[in-house]
C-alpha cells in the first residue's frame, strides 16, 4: 500500500515521546507537513530534526492539552505555519502508577484531565478547525489496551482510556 499525505497538515500531541515521535515521523514520511506538539518546545527538537533530516517539514508547537487557550493557540500556530490541519493524532497522555488506596484526588484529576478531557479538548478544536476551513480530515485518538482490560496500580489511567474509547465512538457517530 502506498499511502500519501502530500498536501496535508498533521498535528501530533505528545510528539516528544516515543509513540508521538513515531507517529509524527510516519506522517511526515507519507508526505504530511507536521506540527509536532508538546508542553515544552525544547523537548521537540529531536523529532523535528529527525523529520527534517529525511526531507520532511516539521514545526514545533507549544500545546498543553489541559488548557483550552493553549489548544486553540496550537491550532492557530500550526495552520499559520503549515496550512489548515487535516490530520490530528491525539497522543498526549500520562499515567500515575500507585495503588488505589494511595492515589490522591489530585492524581486522579491530573490523569483524567490529560488523557480524557485533554483528548476531548483537542478533538473538539480539531473538528471545529476542520469545519471552519471546509477541508474535513481525520482525528485519531490514541487509547490503550488498558481501556479494555485492567492492571494493578493504574485505576485512573485505565478509566481514562476506557472513556477515550467511548468518546471516540461517540465522535465517530456524530462527525
Amino acid at each position: 500500500m502506498n499511502l500519501t499525505l502530500e498536501g496535508r497538515t498533521a498535528l501530533v500531541t505528545g510528539a516528544n515521546g516515543g509513540l508521538g515521535s513515531h507517529f509524527a515521523q510516519t506522517l511526515a514520511g507519507a508526505g504530511a507537513r507536521v506540527a509536532v506538539a508538546a508542553r515544552r518546545l525544547d523537548s521537540l527538537a529531536a523529532v523535528q530534526k529527525a523529520i527534517e533530516g529525511t526531507g520532511g517539514r516539521a514545526v514545533p508547537v507549544a500545546l498543553d492539552v489541559t488548557s483550552p487557550q493553549s489548544v486553540a493557540d496550537a491550532f492557530d500556530a500550526a495552520a499559520a505555519a503549515l496550512g489548515p490541519v487535516t490530520v490530528v493524532v491525539n497522543n498526549a497522555g500520562i499515567a500515575i502508577t500507585k495503588p488505589l488506596l494511595d492515589q490522591s484526588e489530585d492524581d486522579w484529576q491530573r490523569v483524567v484531565d490529560v488523557n480524557l478531557s485533554g483528548a476531548w479538548r483537542v478533538a473538539q478544536a480539531a473538528a471545529r478547525h476542520m469545519v471552519d476551513h471546509g477541508k474535513g480530515g481525520s482525528i485519531v485518538n490514541i487509547a490503550s489496551v488498558l481501556g479494555l482490560r485492567v492492571s494493578v496500580q493504574l485505576p485512573s489511567y485505565a478509566a481514562s482510556k476506557a472513556g477515550l474509547i467511548q468518546l471516540t465512538k461517540a465522535m465517530a457517530l456524530e462527525l
